[in-house]
């Protein structure tokens, strides 16, 4: 049986194997080869799911920003448990991870408000995430008023707009193969060290 995909390299180290699959996607996605999606658990044990980017990533693990106040925020307040997703139809591989998420310091989040375009920071203070909209003109008309409100563009960072680290105790490599016979390796976290299977597909 032959194919023209190559098996996952199984030498390295997750952290170094999903660099490695990440700068190839950023190559050939067109759109947005950072978008992940965040699944998250409700307090009341609903799953929930919605794509998210990745901002930033080391050994430690995988830091994306939100509303604190939104649906995600509220959910991984009551449940740190979340997984995360990334699919890159153009490489047809996918990565799929396991973990317990976090808040970043403050002085992180604001470095990176920081660097965001001023509309977006303007847009953080305006928006209810999650709450109810009654029409899109009182969106609007909330933009107006902080952009009025912070004419010297001088935007701080809200308290209720953070950064989150999803530290990871299980990351699975997906690459497609012919006839649905997929290459799957899983790296778990044992005692401090990762620890490394092929999964039938």
């Amino acid at each position: 049986m032959q194919s023209n995909q190559k098996l996952i390299n199984s030498d390295k180290k997750p952290i170094e194997l999903f660099q490695e699959w990440f700068e190839e996607a950023k190559k050939s996605e067109i759109n947005d080869p950072n978008a992940m999606n965040l699944a998250t658990i409700s307090s009341d044990g609903k799953p929930s799911s919605r794509i998210v980017l990745l901002k930033s990533y080391n050994d430690k693990g995988f830091v994306f920003y939100t509303n604190s106040n939104s649906k995600k925020g509220r959910a991984i307040k009551n449940n740190d448990s979340v997984a995360l997703n990334f699919h890159w139809k153009t490489l047809q591989r996918q990565i799929r991870i396991e973990g317990n998420v976090s808040q970043i310091s403050n002085a992180e989040a604001d470095e990176y408000y920081n660097s965001r375009p001023l509309g977006s920071r303007i847009g953080a203070w305006a928006s209810l995430q999650s709450e109810e909209l009654d029409d899109r003109s009182t969106l609007t008309k909330r933009v107006e008023d902080f952009e009025k409100k912070f004419s010297d563009n001088d935007v701080p960072r809200p308290s209720h707009w953070n950064g989150y680290l999803v530290r990871p105790i299980l990351i699975e490599f997906w690459q497609d193969m012919p006839f649905r016979l997929h290459d799957r390796l899983e790296f778990r976290m044992e005692n401090n060290f990762w620890v490394s299977r092929k999964l039938y597909p």
